[in-house]
Formats: C-alpha cells, sequence, structure tokens
C-alpha cells in the first residue's frame, strides 16, 4: 500500500488545493518528521532549488540569537539548545508556591531537518528564523518537572490511522511504517522534494484528524500554530514577493495551510488584535533563558525514552553520509543506482556490529560466516518488504536471526542490549570555544577536563583513585563527592570507603562510574541558578542544613551534626569545618537522645580512621568529642528502661553499639577507658527492663560478658524468665536478646537450650510458627563451630547421634548416583546455555588452586 492510493477526506482534499494556492505566493511547505534523513535530503532539495529569501522553522523564537552559534564551524552536531523558564502556578491565590523552573531540550543531529534547513539556508544567503512560540508561552505548571522535548511526536505515535496502516503494511509500529514507506526511498524520490513532502503531509495530516479541535487547544498545539502563522503573516506583509521555506514537524503543516490560506484575501496582514496578541506571547521570550550545549546519540535515540524523532542515530549519520556520497557521486557523473549504496551501508554497519561485540569478548562472537549470513537475510527480507535495499529493521532482524542463538531469552538480553547500542551510538557533539554557557558548566567541565576525566563520549567509564596515598587522587575524589551533594549525576560512587555509613572502610581505593552526558550539563544549568561556583553552592547549601537544625529548636541531633560535617570535609570544604565543630560541641550538649548520640560516635570515630584523608586539623581533636559523647550517652541510659515494646529493637542495636563504640575507644587513646562507666549504666538497668525482654536478655548477657556477674546469677535470671507462669512471649523474647547480644552463651550455659527446648514442647504448631522467623534469626548469630557443638549439645539430649542431625548424605543407591548423574547434566548444558560455562570454569579452577 503506497500513501497515493488512500482515500482522502474532503478536508485533506481542500488542504491541497490551499497548499497549491499559497505556493503561487512562493510559500513552499516542508512537513517533515523530526531527525529524519529522507526528510532532511528533501529539505536540502528545495531549499537548494527554490533559493528562497527566508527560511523559517518550528522552534521556539527565543532561540534566535543563538543561530549563530549553530552556523559557526566548530560547532559539531549532535548538539542542543536547552531552555528554562520560571513559572508560578497563580491559580489558588492563597496557596501560591514558589516559583518552579522548568526545562526543555531542542536537539539538532547532522541529518535533522533543522539543521540542514539553517545550513543550506545559509549558504544560500537566506534569512534564517526560529518562529514557535517562546518556551515560557508553552511550558504547563502541571506538567512534569523533568527536561522535556519541544520536538514531541506522541501524536503520531497514538494515531489510529497509522496504527491501522502500520498493520496493513505488515509493520511492528510507527518507526517501521515511517521507514518503509519514506526512508527507503531512492534518493531520485527523495530530490524530487515536491511529491515527498506531499506524501509526508497525508502521513501527518491523517494522524492529526484523529484528535478533536478542543484537545490540540487544551495541550497548547492551537496556540503555537497561531503563532507561527503570524511569524508567516508578517514577513508576507512587509516582504509580500518574499519566497519563504516554511520548515515544521507535519502535525503542525495542516493548521498553516489552512489558517494562512483564510488571509489570503487580506494579504496576510495581521488584524489589530492579532497583531497585540502576537507581540505580547513574543514578549514571553525574555522571560526565557537559553544556551547551546553538546548533546550526543544515547539521548537523541527514541528507544532511549526520547520523545521525538527517529531511533537509532548513529545508524541514521550512516545512512545520511551515505546519502551524500551518493549525491557527489552524481555531481561528478559517477551513476550508481541507490541499491548498491544500501547494500554496501547494511554490509558495512553489520561488520561494525560484529567487530564490537569481538572487542567486548562476547562468548560465540560473530565471525565471518555469522555476518555473511546477517547479510543475505537481510538483503532477503528486504527484497520480500519491497525495499531498494535494507534498512534498519531488515538488518536488525538480519542479525536477530545470525547473532542471537536460540530464543531472545534473558539469557541473550545482554548481547541484544549491545546491539542496539551499536545502532544508538554514543558520539557527544562539540560547541565553539567560548560559546556563551553558565559559568558553573564551564567552571565544572574545566575542573573535570583538569583530573583528566575522560569527556569525549558518554560512555560509562570507571575511575579507580588511591585516596590515602595520593594527593592528586583525594582532590578528585572530593570533586566527585562534590557534585554528588549538588544532585548531578556525572559519577556514582561504585567501591570504596564509605565514611557516612562506615562501609568497606578497610578498602584503600575508591572506584566510580563516570559519564559526561547533556543530562550532567542540563543538570549544572539548572543549577546555575544557585550561583556560579560548585564550592560556593555547596557552602550554601550546607549552611541552609545547618540553619535548618539550629531552628529544629528541642529535637536537635548530634548525628545530623555531625553528618554535615563529614560532608563538608569530602567535599574539601575545609573552611566551614571549625564553624561545624563548635556546632556539634553544642548539640551534643543539648542531644537528650540515647541512639542519635551513639550514632554520632560511631560517625566521628570513621571521622578519625579517616583523618588523613579528610586532612583534619589536629587541632581540632576528635577525641575529645568521642569523650563527650559517650558521657552524655551515659547520661541517657535511662532512656533504654522507659521505651515501649516497639522501641526496643531500636533501643537493643543502640546498646550493642555503645559496647563496641567503648570497646574501640582505647584504640583512639590509649589512656581512656570507658568500660567501668559503662557496666555501672547496665548495672543500674537492673529490674527496669522486665517489660522490655529483648534488652534484658541483651543486658544480662554483656554483663556476664564484662565479669560484673557470675554464672549463678545469669542461671537464676534464665530459671526465672523461664518458669512455671511466666509469659512465653517475654521469655523467647529474653532469649533471643541473648543469642544476639554473645550467641556464644548458648554453648557456655547449656541450661539456656533446655529451658527454651521444653517451653517449645508445650506450644502448638500454630505457635511455634509465629516465633520460628525470630528463633532462626537467634540461631543464625552463631558461627559454623558453635553450630556443630550446638548440634552435638541437643544430639546428646535427644539420645541421637549427631550426624542424624546433619544435612550430609553418606550412603547413595544405584538410583541416586543415576539421579544426581542426569542433574549434573542439566546443570552443565543450562551453564552453556546461559554462557556461564566459562565463568563456571574459572571459579572452579580458582577454588582447586
Amino acid at each position: 500500500m503506497s500513501l497515493p492510493s488512500i482515500f482522502l477526506p474532503e478536508r485533506l482534499k481542500s488542504a491541497l488545493e490551499q497548499w497549491q494556492a499559497l505556493s503561487s505566493h512562493q510559500l513552499y511547505f516542508a512537513p517533515i518528521r523530526h531527525h529524519s534523513p529522507a526528510c532532511s535530503y528533501s529539505v536540502l532539495s528545495l531549499i537548494e532549488q527554490v533559493k528562497p529569501d527566508y527560511v523559517l522553522i518550528e522552534g521556539p523564537d527565543s532561540f534566535n540569537s543563538l543561530i549563530s552559534g549553530l552556523l559557526n564551524e566548530e560547532t559539531k552536531p549532535p548538539v542542543a539548545i536547552m531552555a528554562q523558564t520560571e513559572i508560578k502556578n497563580e491559580q489558588d491565590e492563597h496557596n501560591k508556591s514558589d516559583p518552579v523552573t522548568r526545562s526543555a531540550y531542542f536537539p539538532f543531529c547532522e541529518y535533522s531537518p533543522e539543521w540542514q534547513a539553517l545550513q543550506v539556508g545559509h549558504q544560500h544567503n537566506a534569512k534564517l528564523r526560529f518562529i514557535d512560540l517562546p518556551w515560557t508561552g508553552q511550558v504547563n505548571v502541571d506538567e512534569s518537572t523533568e527536561n522535556q522535548s519541544l520536538q514531541k511526536e506522541r501524536y503520531l505515535a497514538h494515531s489510529l490511522f497509522i496504527t491501522q496502516l502500520a498493520k496493513k503494511c505488515g509493520c511492528r509500529d510507527h518507526d517501521e511504517l515511517w521507514e518503509h514507506l519514506f526512508e527507503l526511498r531512492t534518493i531520485e524520490s527523495l530530490t524530487h522534494w515536491q511529491s515527498f513532502f506531499h506524501d509526508s503531509f497525508i502521513w501527518c495530516a491523517l494522524a492529526r484528524l484523529d484528535y478533536e479541535p478542543e484537545v490540540l487547544e487544551s495541550e497548547g498545539s492551537t496556540q503555537r500554530e497561531i503563532h507561527m502563522q503570524s511569524h508567516i503573516q508578517a514577513i508576507k506583509t512587509q516582504e509580500p514577493n518574499a519566497k519563504i521555506v516554511i520548515v515544521t514537524g507535519g502535525f503542525h503543516t495542516l493548521a498553516l495551510i489552512e489558517g494562512l490560506a483564510n488571509k489570503l484575501t487580506e494579504n496576510f496582514e495581521l488584524s489589530s488584535i492579532e497583531q497585540k496578541k502576537f507581540s505580547q506571547k513574543q514578549q514571553l521570550g525574555e522571560k526565557d533563558k537559553a544556551w547551546l550545549i553538546r548533546y550526543s546519540y544515547d539521548r537523541l535515540d527514541a528507544l532511549n525514552g526520547y520523545a521525538s524523532g527517529m531511533p537509532s542515530p548513529a545508524f541514521y549519520q550512516c545512512v545520511w553520509e551515505s546519502l551524500l556520497q551518493q549525491r557527489a557521486d552524481q555531481l561528478n557523473n559517477k551513476i550508481i543506482p541507490t541499491l548498491n549504496y544500501r547494500n554496501q551501508l547494511g554490509i558495512h554497519y553489520l561488520s561494525k556490529v560484529a567487530g564490537i561485540l569481538r572487542v567486548k569478548q562476547f562468548d560465540a562472537a560473530p565471525g565471518f560466516l555469522s555476518v555473511k549470513l546477517a547479510a543475505e537475510q537481510s538483503f532477503r527480507l528486504a527484497i520480500f518488504r519491497g525495499h531498494t535495499g535494507p534498512g534498519r529493521y531488515d538488518l536488525l532482524d538480519g542479525l536477530q536471526s545470525a547473532f542471537i542463538k536460540g530464543s531472545l531469552d534473558e539469557s541473550q538480553n545482554e548481547l541484544w542490549h549491545e546491539i542496539q547500542t551499536c545502532f544508538s551510538g554514543f558520539i557527544l557533539g562539540q560547541i565553539p570555544k567560548g560559546t556563551i554557557t553558565p559559568p558553573l558548566v564551564a567552571e565544572a567541565y574545566e575542573i573535570a577536563k583538569s583530573f583528566r576525566f575522560k569527556l569525549e563520549d558518554t560512555l560509562s567509564k570507571v575511575s579507580r583513585l588511591d585516596v590515602y596515598r595520593n594527593r592528586q587522587h583525594r582532590m578528585r575524589s572530593r570533586f566527585l563527592h562534590l557534585l554528588a551533594f549538588l544532585d548531578i549525576h556525572f559519577a556514582k560512587h561504585i567501591t570504596g570507603p564509605n565514611f557516612l555509613s562506615g562501609n568497606q572502610m578497610d578498602l584503600l581505593f575508591e572506584e566510580w562510574r563516570y559519564a559526561w552526558t547533556p543530562n550532567v550539563e542540563g543538570e549544572l544549568i539548572a543549577l546555575s541558578e544557585k550561583g556560579t561556583q560548585l564550592k560556593a553552592i555547596a557552602l550554601n547549601r550546607l549552611l541552609e542544613m545547618e540553619k535548618n537544625l539550629e531552628e529544629q529548636g528541642i529535637s536537635r541531633s548530634s548525628q545530623n551534626v555531625v553528618v554535615l560535617l563529614m560532608q563538608a570535609a569530602l567535599m574539601g570544604l575545609h573552611q566551614r569545618i571549625p564553624t561545624l565543630f563548635m556546632l556539634l560541641d553544642r548539640y551534643i550538649q543539648q542531644d537528650a537522645k540515647f541512639e542519635s548520640l551513639i550514632t554520632c560516635g560511631h560517625k566521628l570515630v570513621h571521622l578519625w580512621r579517616g583523618r588523613s584523608f579528610f586532612d583534619i586539623d589536629e587541632d581540632l581533636v576528635i577525641e575529645q568529642r568521642l569523650d563527650k559523647v559517650l558521657k552524655q550517652s551515659f547520661y541517657c541510659f535511662d532512656q533504654l528502661s522507659q521505651g515501649d515494646e516497639q522501641q526496643q529493637e531500636s533501643y537493643f542495636n543502640a546498646l550493642l553499639s555503645c559496647r563496641e563504640l567503648v570497646t574501640f575507644m582505647p584504640e583512639i587513646n590509649p589512656k581512656s577507658d570507658y568500660s567501668s562507666d559503662f557496666y555501672h549504666q547496665l548495672a543500674r538497668l537492673d529490674g527496669k527492663l522486665n517489660h522490655a525482654p529483648l534488652l534484658k536478655g541483651a543486658v544480662d548477657a554483656l554483663r556476664f560478658l564484662g565479669g560484673k556477674i557470675d554464672d549463678s546469677v545469669l542461671t537464676t535470671s534464665i530459671q526465672r524468665t523461664f518458669s512455671a507462669g511466666s509469659d512465653p512471649e517475654i521469655a523467647i523474647g529474653y532469649f533471643i536478646g541473648v543469642m544476639r547480644a554473645a550467641p556464644e552463651l548458648v554453648i557456655r550455659i547449656p541450661l539456656l537450650v533446655e529451658l527454651l527446648n521444653q517451653l517449645l514442647s508445650e506450644w502448638d504448631d500454630e505457635r511455634f510458627i509465629q516465633v520460628l522467623p525470630d528463633l532462626r534469626f537467634a540461631f543464625s548469630q552463631l558461627t559454623p563451630k558453635q553450630n556443630a557443638q550446638m548440634a552435638q549439645c541437643i544430639a546428646q539430649n535427644l539420645s541421637i547421634k549427631t550426624q542424624d542431625l546433619t544435612l550430609h548424605q553418606t550412603e547413595f543407591s544405584e538410583k541416586n548416583m543415576l539421579q544426581a548423574i542426569q542433574l549434573e547434566k542439566k546443570i552443565q548444558q543450562q551453564l552453556v546455555e546461559q554462557g556461564l560455562r566459562g565463568w563456571f570454569d574459572n571459579a572452579m579452577e580458582g577454588k582447586s588452586s
């Protein structure tokens, strides 16, 4: 089925006649699809043939000041214009919120019709204009806060007409249908721009008819089209004989043709009311902020969630280059059919994908025969589908047939993802040196470059930093922590000491995964409203966080202050550290929460362990703060006896953390010993924890381990807890408290297990199942050796053999052996199918060595 064979409604027939009438007034419409090589080539042909006075392009008219940057010879696509504006929600006069920043991208690649319109129009001395509403006029306060696209094509994807047409043509979606009908035309057909844009207009106009006028007005299309039409009218009024090429998304062309046709009898003049509204809308552009930034193929790819345009930009860049090569050959009288160029491109791209897969060291990476088979499959599919050479879908289908072994299941997902990445690409564009960008973007880029981060593309890379021994690496780490604190997603911490959480503190190296992407530049631009220097913005944010803490009043928390202190040190904001230490001193004295103080103490220990990493001034003496923390926490010990049942778990963890902190203190200062004070506080809790069995069990266990009570005292407490008439829930809670605080006691004091066994024997299945998860967790505290000792003790009590309690099977029948062999074969087969055989063999070799 071809577009000329489709029955057209009367409205479209009339629009085609109006188009013809407007062409006599030298108005030339180019209804395009964004980022389409076919549309770009027809735009190029149109401008070269018409040699217009004006080239008008869909895009906010507030972008016109950036056209010179787009035309600069140093600008290499993909690039984008990023727009920002602030809007206020004034719908509710009684609840007005703060202004909200909204951002959007207007991207260009080399084969974007808008890019070619600018470049070729400039070559023919045409005046170039963007004519769409300013971004401020388009944005809606209720829309998502995420960065948006100014080239949305959701209408085409959701059109009922296009969906039905795709089914009739045997295409999977609107992208495949577009390629089938437009992208795979011969170069001669693309050069004949009149017929090409006639067909693209029908495609887009029929999709537009699926939408009611009220819908188009509510989401802003109507207002944008009126603004674009006003631009055209203004030029035609001033220069009636001007030749104008109008490059817009095809979805809007129908409205522009109909609107301008209605103005023919008035010589395109704007009424006074229309002129007033037009001027008001243009003035909205004063609120727009716009910058030319680098962009990337992966961000451009529709498969990665981009809102408009063609998918697989790296592949279509090669398609564009092939078109330009064929064009150059024709100018040199070297006439070769389009089919030959497409076949050559297909073989080249399949070989490129295979080469990348081999470099990535995928199992059974495709060789020459696989590429040959994929090419044959792609060429045959193209012939079957009536294509002049293989297109994107033909090549992908050929690749899947030849490169993917078996079904496209989870085992093949990684390989298929890499193939799609080859079609998507990751090239990052360039903008001219000296281009006006927010200072924050320039600062971050130059610092990252000075630290030798690779910023030429958007591929993810890993940086390994020797943060303890190499000062330059520490400076890099602080820069990455600074960006992370400011929510700039340039790098992600993978491994290495995490001082905030206390994890992996024994590692010497940090590893970060990083990539400089357009999103990073966008985040930096958004942050620019806060200042012009990264450290200044971070410092202001810290000050704001300090201020918020100060305003909390009685709920001051020392652990929150020490987090601010560590963040300042991680980012290298050492000028703020003395003030934060003074604030911490004040908060420690005022903090009345046991858990907060203990958490603060542990973070101070992390700070002490990393003092060389942080370059902390010795005069600040972390040990003195730890002394204050422990004394204040001892003062708050009574809180353990005042909590309800729900607080037992958190108090229990804080109690064990306190013991750990006390035990660690002599390592920081050999002269410091807080153990006597700690056990004194535990003794003061005696008799006050009967309502909190988890804590009571822990306290008794800790006092016994510390030598503050003997076996007889602990045994008496255990017997009292498990005595007849006592609450079984309290007994279980007590046992779990002992096990989690000191699991070795279950071996040293067999009475614990005997009483527990007696208690459990009196319960029915339902009650046992309820407490089983807690018991399993308690016994999981045992080491393998303690587990073996426990099994031996239980076996003696039950008068059975210890080996009967194990899961080891020492005798096998012939049937068992055959079943084991069959199971082994299945496992081996699955390892091969899932590509894990090599990994398994390496792992086994490592164990044997």
